[in-house]
């Protein structure tokens, strides 16, 4: 428990703006939530949230791991900017013109985009924000001391949307469920994005 209690307090300098919302849960599970409240001297909220906070990651670690049916040569991509993990990457991202992705094995989406792939960049909770072709050359850097931790390519052409396209619309695009929770989809359809994004 001693590495829960550090996350949890690591984490709350990075909740900057948070919302309220309900949910209901098993007494059986609230009462394990106080207990461990009670053990690390914390308040439920920080507890739940962290539980949360984590349980996201777990799910986002399992649709991260790719399929065969992603390989290959798909045209178009959407990439996560990351917002909910740093800020400071979603904004790079925008205001550099460039597709990036952190540690192993996340870094390793930004070498399957080849040269003039279209990549739609995807801001949690808002939509698509920009878009931009693959440069084709995959380029590294060091991530808070982390050698070559950060992979990232340039966007050529890039384009912020004056109006983001929000995730309800491009399932109405595309009819059909797109994973926003993993770092990079394949779109093997996104053209039809494309297109609306430019009509």
């Amino acid at each position: 428990m001693p590495d829960l209690k550090s996350m949890i307090r690591e984490s709350k300098k990075a909740r900057s703006e948070l919302v309220a919302t309900t949910v209901r849960i098993p007494k059986e599970l609230q009462a394990v939530v106080e207990d461990l409240a009670e053990y690390l001297s914390l308040s439920k909220q920080d507890v739940m949230l962290k539980l949360l906070e984590e349980g996201v990651k777990v799910a986002e670690e399992a649709i991260s791991e790719d399929d065969s049916t992603e390989q290959g040569s798909i045209n178009f991509h959407v990439l996560n900017t990351n917002k909910k993990h740093d800020l400071n990457d979603h904004r790079e991202m925008l205001s550099e013109g460039i597709a990036a992705a952190f540690y192993d094995p996340w870094k390793f989406n930004i070498d399957r985009i080849q040269k003039n792939d279209t990549v739609f960049l995807y801001e949690n909770g808002v939509g698509i924000v920009a878009y931009g072709k693959g440069s084709g050359d995959t380029l590294k850097k060091d991530r808070y001391g982390d050698t070559d931790e950060c992979h990232f390519q340039k966007l050529l052409d890039f384009t912020v949307l004056d109006k983001p396209l929000p995730a309800a619309e491009v399932k109405k695009i595309l009819e059909r469920n797109v994973v926003f929770l993993r770092t990079m989809s394949a779109i093997p359809d996104g053209q039809k994005l494309l297109d609306a994004i430019n009509s």
